[in-house]
């Protein structure tokens, strides 16, 4: 089965950016391949004991508006699990590289109770009060998806990741994986919404065996061999808006109804990689998440129903 997305962001100085990661998390810093050893970084992965993987790569757009994708960080009260109060984690984040910023998080009769911070490439994250559901999740208490509609998006990753639907507010739902452990997938109603940009997309991992590689749609388009990374030349890019978003700690209702973003893709230009290296049950995933209102964009590369990015890859 999938579980939870990996998350990748992209940065100038992707070296710098995925040690700050791992050294917040408290995560493994490890190579892809040959780019393990490029002097700027190459594509590098933080893993975390019992949470997805933090995918950093060379920037291929600037960073123009709000991330639609972002990390919360789970905090301890007094004592607690070791993960460090609320102070300390926004304190380390500082000495490490982070900056505070203000997304409208102060804006409303009561400040928000979390910190939203950047890391070095401008990626936003919070840091969050105590809070009970978190106590089971390590340093990372969820990935956080914006949506102008977060119920209709999580049935999507619902049938995606196998995830059952754990919390349904009017501005919030969340998946958490049916073992109880790691971090929430949640997905916020956000008006308007961050736009689709190709600097933070999420991995979907597909081995081999288990749920979600057998399945196959019929009369759909069977996709070529999968590119050696999301951004293989010649790839097609998700699409972009320039209207900026921000975020308020009080959120508007979801948008009910709401267009999903992306036109279907078309197939992106074959690479280097040969047929064997592209195994069928990446195109069998493909047909599956395409049954459950995911659209193509290439080789190894889909848009979920809000048009954010989602590339299959091996899983590690």
């Amino acid at each position: 089965m999938n579980g939870m997305p990996g998350v990748v962001f992209e940065a100038e100085r992707p070296r710098e950016v995925a040690e700050f990661w791992a050294a917040l998390l408290g995560g493994e810093l490890v190579g892809d391949g040959h780019d393990a050893g490029r002097h700027d970084g190459g594509r590098l992965r933080v893993r975390l004991p019992d949470g997805p993987t933090v995918h950093i790569v060379g920037a291929t757009a600037e960073k123009s508006a709000k991330n639609r994708i972002h990390l919360d960080l789970a905090s301890d009260g007094d004592g607690g699990t070791g993960r460090g109060t609320q102070q300390a984690i926004v304190d380390r984040a500082i000495r490490l590289g982070a900056v505070h910023i203000d997304i409208g998080q102060y804006a409303g009769p009561v400040p928000a109770p979390w910190y939203v911070l950047a890391d070095p490439a401008g990626n936003e994250f919070c840091v969050l009060e105590p809070r009970g559901e978190y106590t089971a999740t390590g340093a990372l208490a969820a990935v956080v998806i914006e949506s102008p509609d977060p119920h209709r998006l999580a049935e999507f990753w619902s049938g995606a990741t196998w995830w059952p639907t754990v919390r349904t507010d009017p501005e919030l739902v969340s998946l958490r994986a049916p073992e109880g452990r790691g971090p929430w997938l949640e997905l916020l109603s956000a008006d308007p919404c961050p736009p689709v940009t190709p600097r933070c997309r999420l991995e979907l991992a597909v081995s081999a065996s288990g749920r979600g590689s057998t399945a196959t749609a019929t009369g759909t388009e069977r996709p070529g061999p999968m590119p050696e990374t999301p951004e293989t030349p010649g790839a097609s890019a998700a699409p972009t808006t320039e209207a900026p978003a921000t975020e308020a700690p009080t959120r508007g209702a979801p948008t009910a109804g709401a267009p999903a973003t992306g036109a279907p893709g078309a197939s992106a230009a074959r690479t280097s990689r040969s047929a064997s290296d592209a195994p069928d049950e990446f195109a069998a995933e493909a047909d599956r998440l395409c049954l459950l209102g995911a659209t193509r964009r290439g080789a190894g590369r889909l848009l979920d129903p809000d048009g954010t990015v989602i590339d299959l890859v091996p899983r590690y």
